[in-house]
C-alpha cells in the first residue's frame, strides 16, 4: 500500500464513516428503547387532516416496517461507503471491485430515494383506508430532499457504471502489454 494523500484521506473518512455508523446504530437502539416508532410518533410524522382516532394495526405495522427497512438500507449504504473508502485507502482506487462498490452505493441510494418518495403516499393511504368514504386521503408529494437524493443516486450509479467500464478497459489494456 502506498501512503498517498488519497489513501490518508480515505482512511480518515473510513474511520469517520465507522464512527457515524456506530452512532446511528446506538441512536436507533436508544430511540426504540425509549418508545420510538409509537403511534404518537406516527401521528406526529403524518399530521394529516383525516388521521384516524385509532389507526389500524396493519397501518402501524406497515409504517414501522418501512421505517426499519429504510434505516437498515441507510446503514447498508453507509457500510458500503466504508468498504469503498477502505479499498481506496489500500490503493485500489481504479479496480473493478472498487468500481462495483460505487455502483452498489448508487443503487442503494436509488432504492432509498424510491422508498422515501413512495412510502409517504403508501402510509397515508394505509392510515386513512378504514375511514368513511370522503375521508380517505391520497397524498402524493415529492419534496426537494427526495429529488436531491434521487439525483445523487442516479449520478453515483452512473459514475459506478463508468468507473466499472474504465477499470475493465484498464485491465484489458494491461493484458496486451
Amino acid at each position: 500500500m502506498q501512503d498517498t494523500l488519497i489513501a490518508r484521506r480515505a482512511r480518515q473518512f473510513e474511520w469517520a464513516t465507522i464512527g457515524l455508523f456506530t452512532l446511528l446504530v446506538v441512536a436507533a437502539v436508544i430511540a426504540i428503547v425509549d418508545g420510538g416508532l409509537s403511534v404518537a410518533d406516527l401521528r406526529e410524522e403524518f399530521d394529516t387532516k383525516n388521521f384516524p382516532e385509532t389507526p389500524s394495526a396493519w397501518a402501524v405495522t406497515l409504517w414501522r416496517t418501512i421505517e426499519i427497512a429504510s434505516y437498515a438500507l441507510l446503514l447498508w449504504v453507509l457500510w458500503c461507503v466504508r468498504g469503498w473508502l477502505a479499498a481506496c485507502a489500500n490503493g485500489d482506487t481504479f479496480q473493478i471491485d472498487t468500481a462495483r462498490r460505487v455502483l452498489r452505493i448508487g443503487q442503494g441510494l436509488l432504492a432509498l430515494a424510491i422508498v422515501e418518495i413512495v412510502s409517504n403516499t403508501v402510509i397515508i393511504l394505509a392510515l386513512t383506508w378504514n375511514n368513511p368514504a370522503g375521508q380517505r386521503t391520497l397524498s402524493i408529494a415529492i419534496d426537494g430532499g427526495g429529488l436531491f437524493l434521487l439525483l445523487a443516486a442516479a449520478l453515483l450509479t452512473m459514475f459506478g457504471y463508468i468507473q466499472s467500464e474504465a477499470a475493465r478497459l484498464m485491465a484489458e489494456n494491461r493484458e496486451f502489454i
